[in-house]
């Protein structure tokens, strides 16, 4: 039996990439190392690079890496603020979100916070990170949800519970194709980064399973050709860099936008650097801009 998940993408809003998605760490055991004061570092560089880059290969080489955003929308700057971060803890892989409104915004939104958890098995030959939990944390002021997503691959079977005021109010079990596997946003983030799904060119189109929700069954990106790079880049009157222009596809009421569409610059080091949800239902254009960053194992 499959319930209505329509909670889990939602509020992805905040979050912007599965992003890879995006905008794109959060809790449990380390929280106060994750969400605290950042140790001094230089921005990965100012273009989103790193000095020392390996373009695919052991996907524990992001171990560490740590990515901010700030995020606008309408005539609100830095409304909110998201970051993403690929960690190693007692032997286990884990990746992490947490977005929270500020400001104007925050107080009229009782300072939502969406914290975002993947805990990972390692995979090929250590080239994929694959989520056998999946956790969903959404605070909004005294009302406190949470949703889990167990994968079992030997199996092949999707649990999946949602928790209102620390009560189970639904549950699933669902099974998973033979021979697929569900990515869960933050796995996107880091396969897609290290060629899973295919070696990074422009001008070609990827298709990535996804964990099913609403219409929701994949999320296509394409990178775009350089001539359609040079175009987009002229009519938004951006500056000429380094960088490269990605498009993502999802189900419009995923994000309940007009067109299902997210935009992507990202350095050549494949780092998102802004991220724009097109045509959000009521507020037009979210943006969320890289503000600093981390390395991980890669510089």
């Amino acid at each position: 039996m499959t319930l209505p998940r329509g909670k889990y993408h939602k509020y992805l809003i905040l979050l912007a990439f599965g992003l890879s998605m995006p905008l794109l760490s959060a809790f449990y055991p380390i929280l106060a190392d994750i969400t605290g004061p950042q140790k001094t570092s230089a921005l990965i560089n100012a273009q989103g690079e790193y000095t020392s880059f390996i373009p695919k290969g052991d996907i524990r080489r992001f171990a560490g890496e740590t990515l901010i955003y700030d995020i606008d929308f309408l005539f609100f700057e830095k409304a909110a603020t998201a970051k993403v971060r690929f960690y190693e803890y007692q032997g286990k892989y884990f990746a992490a979100l947490s977005a929270e409104t500020r400001g104007v915004v925050g107080f009229f939104t009782n300072y939502r916070k969406h914290n975002y958890k993947s805990t990972f098995d390692i995979v090929e030959q250590g080239q994929r990170v694959r989520t056998n939990k999946f956790e969903r944390d959404v605070v909004n002021g005294e009302v406190k949800e949470r949703t889990v997503h167990f994968l079992d691959y030997p199996s092949q079977t999707h649990f999946w519970f949602l928790f209102s005021g620390g009560e189970l109010k639904e549950r699933s079990r669902d099974p998973v194709p033979e021979g697929v596997i569900y990515d869960d946003i933050l796995a996107v983030f880091y396969n897609f980064r290290n060629g899973v799904y295919g070696d990074l060119e422009k001008g070609k189109t990827y298709k990535i399973d996804t964990i099913p929700d609403l219409s929701m069954k994949s999320i296509t990106t394409y990178i775009s050709t350089e001539e359609e790079q040079e175009q987009f880049r002229i009519k938004e009157n951006r500056a000429k860099n380094n960088e490269m222009l990605l498009k993502a596809t999802i189900p419009k009421d995923v994000f309940k936008t007009e067109t299902g569409e997210l935009v992507f610059w990202t350095s050549n080091h494949y780092i998102p650097l802004e991220t724009t949800i097109k045509d959000y239902i009521l507020l037009g254009d979210l943006h969320g801009k890289l503000v600093s960053g981390v390395p991980g194992k890669l510089n």
